[in-house]
């Protein structure tokens, strides 16, 4: 996600988690999640002609040729539509060549605010006090299924650099959404996102049945429980499981969601964070229903996961930095609360090798006990946890 400002990263998980719900009325749930989680408390979502995907009964083709408001009066939507709607600067067949293809047109990508205010379509705009305006372009190939638009007053600020990352990343989500909601309905949908989006995306995300089985995951994912089995297979006391039984792909996968499934279990929350002195895992996780082919309601579990690398000291002169790879390994498993034992098996090294390098770790920090050594790490680990 290192496309999205990071004080958006929180939000933009909510929304992916949002989108990937099955709903029957697909825009009126985009534009309601752009309001919940960043704002846009008035938008339009416009369809562009006949979806071009078959299999598409001809009652979801109707449903879709118009366009949805979100907190915008019935009357000027009228007028737009009447009158005003081939005046519109944003209209695909309206835009000069030099812009068409993008995902991502401000106002003034198109014209400056002096002539926007000059022409009909502003002048109707600004009547109704809509005046900034972004809109969101949805391909299928070159072909555009459909639009959004995303409108601030004029005492808001107007849409800038700051916001076009953001609604560029969100855009690419919306339009995977959408296209998969045009192909399918309930079970068959939600299934196709999954190998549409979420196969793709940086962050790590499952797909599990109502018995928190995996079905799906993305490489993110598998990377991620790779993490987690090196470096929290002995935090607090938990054991990764040695017993599952499943489909191999998935073990690791699994094991790790049997892990932080207890956790949000016995906390009631829907995430969960596991720390360490090198990592954040962060688990996000939603529930819903959704139709299976015979007409019957499933679960299905949706967990995101994302993965922050700490940095080492910024300061070249922290011990921390003479460190050998080995020895940074042995400090990990100490903060996670591994034994000299553990930690021999873990790196398949003899326990009194572990010993020499935690010697050479006490020598380098200048300690006598693994308490103090923790104690000189504390302010590394505080720096590196904060958002």
């Amino acid at each position: 996600m290192s496309k999205v400002p990071e004080k958006w990263h929180d939000a933009v998980m909510e929304f992916s988690l949002g989108l990937a719900k099955d709903n029957e009325n697909f825009p009126k749930k985009v534009l309601s999640l752009f309001d919940k989680h960043f704002g846009y408390r008035r938008s339009i979502f416009f369809t562009h002609g006949m979806p071009p995907f078959s299999g598409v009964s001809p009652r979801r083709m109707g449903a879709m040729n118009n366009y949805i408001t979100y907190g915008i009066r019935y009357g000027p939507m009228y007028d737009y539509r009447e009158r005003v709607y081939k005046h519109d600067i944003f209209r695909y067949a309206n835009l000069p060549a030099h812009l068409k293809g993008r995902r991502l047109l401000f106002t003034d990508d198109v014209m400056s605010f002096e002539e926007y205010e000059r022409t009909p379509y502003g002048v109707h705009m600004i009547g109704e006090d809509l005046y900034y305006q972004a809109v969101i372009f949805f391909y299928q190939g070159e072909r555009i299924i459909g639009s959004m638009a995303l409108f601030r007053s004029r005492e808001q600020e107007k849409f800038g650099e700051e916001d076009r990352s953001l609604l560029e990343y969100l855009g690419s989500l919306v339009e995977a959404s959408y296209q998969n909601y045009l192909r399918h309905s309930g079970e068959g949908r939600f299934q196709d996102n999954f190998q549409i989006f979420f196969q793709d995306v940086k962050q790590g995300a499952v797909l599990l049945n109502q018995d928190m089985t995996v079905i799906q995951c993305n490489a993110a994912a598998k990377e991620i429980s790779q993490i987690f089995w090196e470096q929290y297979r002995h935090n607090q006391g938990h054991f990764l499981r040695s017993n599952y039984q499943g489909d191999p792909q998935f073990r690791e996968v699994q094991t790790m969601i049997n892990e932080v499934g207890e956790r949000l279990s016995a906390q009631g929350s829907s995430s969960q964070t596991i720390t360490s002195l090198a990592r954040d895992i962060t688990f996000y996780h939603t529930a819903f229903l959704s139709a299976t082919p015979a007409g019957l309601a499933q679960t299905w579990h949706l967990m995101l996961i994302t993965c922050q690398t700490k940095e080492i000291p910024k300061n070249m002169d922290h011990p921390y930095n003479s460190l050998t790879q080995q020895e940074r390994r042995i400090v990990y498993y100490l903060a996670s609360g591994m034994k000299n034992e553990q930690i021999a098996e873990e790196l398949h090294i003899s326990i009194y090798t572990v010993r020499t390098h935690i010697a050479n770790i006490y020598k380098k920090f200048e300690v006598n006990s693994k308490v103090d050594l923790l104690m000189h790490l504390q302010p590394i680990l505080k720096d590196q946890s904060k958002p």
